[in-house]
């Protein structure tokens, strides 16, 4: 008996780890027969894509992380969404064309806020640019600035959410 307790003590000490393995998680996919719909708000320069139903594709890409295990509430999410026509196997996307033919958007989901300020708000720049793989997969290449500032630059395959 005496065995079994420090065995089961040892596991006990094994199983426990100093460090909290808090990776960051990226999500690369897109949406048959949906729409993308840009929400704005007020009091705040960022905007929200919420993805509906529709007739198009619609792209996300999301980064999340948990933050440190020792502070409360610092968790972080954000979204690049954007919509392009169902029928088109290949495309590149422009600075004003970004928004008449896509619609990209940066949202961040966190507690915290971003309080309106009038030289944020403003369309994003760059370019984005995908090639149809199959039915399943895309390859997408965004390389983009939102809200005057904010640079994200992102090469992946994007595969369908089913």
């Amino acid at each position: 008996m005496k065995i079994f307790k420090i065995i089961l003590i040892s596991l006990i000490f094994i199983s426990c780890s100093e460090s909290d393995d808090n990776s960051d998680f990226y999500t690369y996919r897109f949406f048959k027969n949906k729409n993308l719909n840009i929400v704005s708000n007020d009091n705040t320069y960022i905007k929200y894509g919420e993805i509906k139903e529709g007739n198009n594709l619609v792209f996300e890409y999301q980064f999340s992380t948990q933050g440190d295990v020792d502070v409360i509430d610092d968790e972080y999410s954000e979204f690049i969404r954007f919509e392009i026509n169902n029928s088109i196997n290949k495309f590149n996307f422009v600075n004003e064309e970004l928004t008449t033919n896509s619609k990209i958007v940066l949202s961040k989901s966190c507690e915290c806020f971003f309080e309106y300020d009038p030289d944020k708000d403003i369309l994003p720049t760059g370019n984005i640019s995908g090639e149809k793989i199959s039915e399943t997969e895309w390859n997408i290449s965004i390389d983009v600035t939102f809200y005057g500032s904010e640079n994200r630059n992102i090469t992946n395959k994007f595969k369908l959410k089913e």
